[in-house]
């Protein structure tokens, strides 16, 4: 198991808009989220002012529905990283620079550096263990653009699962400009 030295309490931008509080539940399977060591991811998308949709997901689940997009969606999907940020290299200018203030980390798009206050719609993402938010290349967010981008690079079979993974977990369809990464 990783240890981390950068984290803090989850902060208000990844609790749960529906509560109020921070996420207690993995949204697939139901764990509890705040037993020590849990790892787990959040994800909400923003458009305006309201909040289109929000999950936090347990590492094993994560694992298991990213093993179930297909492997060429993976590879475009890890190469659009690769070529557009160097992650590692951002989470240490990032802790030299900011240190733990999630506002800073969250003020720009991580791809396209577009503010925040300027992005009608994007998605944010954060991992976590138990009641903590890590600072390990997240929390980030990624404005409408990237998202284009990237389901763009999407195979129909992955667009399929990510469409039956929204359903399970919100009981609707995936909208078209709204990815899991």
């Amino acid at each position: 198991m990783e240890t981390y030295e950068n984290f803090i309490p989850i902060p208000n931008d990844f609790w749960s808009f529906e509560t109020g509080k921070p996420f207690e539940k993995c949204s697939s399977c139901n764990r509890n989220l705040f037993k020590p060591g849990t790892n787990y991811f959040i994800e909400k998308a923003i458009h305006g002012a309201e909040t289109v949709f929000e999950y936090a997901m347990c590492l094993d689940c994560y694992e298991n529905l990213y093993n179930e997009l297909s492997i060429r969606s993976r590879k475009l999907i890890e190469n659009y990283f690769d070529e557009h940020i160097d992650i590692e290299k951002r989470n240490r200018n990032f802790i030299q620079t900011y240190g733990m203030r999630c506002d800073q980390w969250l003020s720009k798009c991580m791809i396209k550096n577009r503010p925040r206050e300027d992005c009608k719609e994007y998605q944010l993402y954060g991992f976590c263990i138990d009641k903590d938010l890590v600072f390990n290349g997240m929390p980030y967010i990624l404005c409408s653009d990237v998202i284009e981008d990237l389901l763009e690079l999407l195979s129909h079979e992955t667009l399929g699962t990510l469409n039956e993974f929204s359903g399970c977990i919100f009981d609707i369809d995936l909208p078209q400009n709204v990815l899991m990464v």
